[in-house]
């Protein structure tokens, strides 16, 4: 059951940030790594949860 929590988390994250990202992928200006590093982030904070999960089953 949690991992659908999870899934949930994943999916409302990456509609969240899907207009950030659009916006930063289009403006010129803008770093090149900033729209890899929102992601990593994301994905960074999935793996801490994911641990920390399993450590709770123990």
């Amino acid at each position: 059951m949690y991992v659908y929590r999870l899934m949930l988390f994943l999916v409302f994250g990456g509609y969240l940030l899907s207009p950030l990202l659009m916006s930063g992928w289009g403006d010129p200006s803008a770093a090149w790594y900033r729209p890899f590093v929102i992601w990593g982030g994301l994905i960074a904070l999935t793996l801490w949860l994911e641990q920390k999960r399993k450590l709770d089953e123990r």
